[in-house]
């Protein structure tokens, strides 16, 4: 609604279907060109030189005031080109009911200006929390590419001193532990290229990885491995099985106890028990199980679960994976 010079106060519908159709059209474009294009525009460009919060501050500024005098020249473009019945002066009183038309044009500039820094204030907000859940989605990528399939050092150091001293000993086990070393490095290696892995390859691995603590006086006594199908059951994020193991044993107090690990069907879920009896140590290393947690909630979103379950000196570490993994895994690529 605006005021007609001399006249009384003339509602937009007044201007007819097709004239308020033209009018509303015409401030729909210049919001965009102005908005989306221009302000967008120049925060886009400057955006790498506002490294600190006052030259933030200042492109804002400089922006929203551009933005402001684009949204002016458009405003006024009808009028420049002959296209109302309104002088200058008639349209901008009667925009903002003010006597004179310097008073008009200043408060009519200072309100576009105003308008398009508060404008300019939420999108740079809105576009600072778009660009920070981008970059954490992205360093969460890094990181687990990073822990994938990192392997403790102290792991690989101990198994080379094992194979050194067994070459001394026994030629034909030291041959062997350097056959077993040498499929899970591979594994390893082969595995850091694909976020998953088969079931079944999984337990391979772990059980050269067992062998390898054994002969390294860090394996439990005794550890039993019974699953309900390990070759058709789901993928899980490689080196699963291995650094739950490891997590376990390193944060007991004794390595010796039992380590048991099954898996079977329950409630229309896969569900994989890795338990280990020992107490376990009041400071925990939680990086391995932290990995296996994230790399699970990357490839099946809230479809997978893992837990970790304390009761007396059992210490159980529960995995939960959807039935229709190739569907899940599909949804989340």
């Amino acid at each position: 609604m605006f005021h007609e010079p001399e006249a009384e106060t003339m509602p937009i519908t007044q201007l007819g279907l097709v004239g308020a159709l033209i009018l509303t059209t015409y401030q729909i474009i210049i919001i965009f060109a102005a908005f989306h294009i221009v302000l967008r525009g120049i925060y886009k460009h400057y955006k790498s030189y506002a490294t600190t919060k006052w030259k933030l501050f200042l492109l804002i500024l400089a922006s929203s005031t551009v933005t402001a005098l684009v949204i002016i020249a458009l405003d006024f473009l009808p009028i420049l080109v002959s296209l109302t019945p309104y002088s200058l002066e008639e349209y901008v009183k009667s925009i903002m009911h003010l006597d004179t038309l310097g008073e008009s044009l200043v408060a009519y500039i200072i309100y576009n200006v105003v308008t398009t820094v508060v404008w300019a204030y939420f999108y740079v907000l809105a576009a600072s929390i778009s660009n920070y859940k981008q970059l954490a989605l992205l360093l969460k990528k890094q990181k687990l590419q990073i822990l994938t399939n990192r392997v403790n050092p102290e792991f690989l150091f101990d198994t080379m001193e094992a194979i050194k001293q067994q070459i001394d000993i026994d030629e034909e086990k030291a041959a062997e532990l350097v056959t077993k070393a040498s499929d899970l490095f591979r594994y390893n290696l082969m595995s850091s290229k694909a976020a998953d892995a088969k079931l079944n390859d999984e337990v391979t691995s772990l059980m050269n990885y067992l062998e390898l603590l054994e002969e390294q006086n860090r394996a439990p006594k005794k550890h039993t491995i019974k699953l309900h199908d390990d070759a058709t059951g789901p993928n899980i994020p490689s080196m699963t099985l291995i650094f739950i193991c490891s997590f376990l044993l390193n944060s007991s107090r004794q390595r010796t106890g039992e380590l048991s690990l099954v898996g079977f069907i329950k409630h229309n879920k896969y569900r994989i028990e890795i338990s280990h009896h020992s107490h376990g140590k009041f400071f925990l290393d939680t990086e391995h199980y932290d990995n296996v947690k994230s790399r699970l909630e990357h490839m099946y979103a809230t479809s997978a679960s893992i837990v970790l379950v304390k009761k007396g000196k059992q210490r159980k570490v529960v995995i939960e994976l959807p039935i229709d993994w190739q569907h899940q895994l599909d949804k989340t690529a």
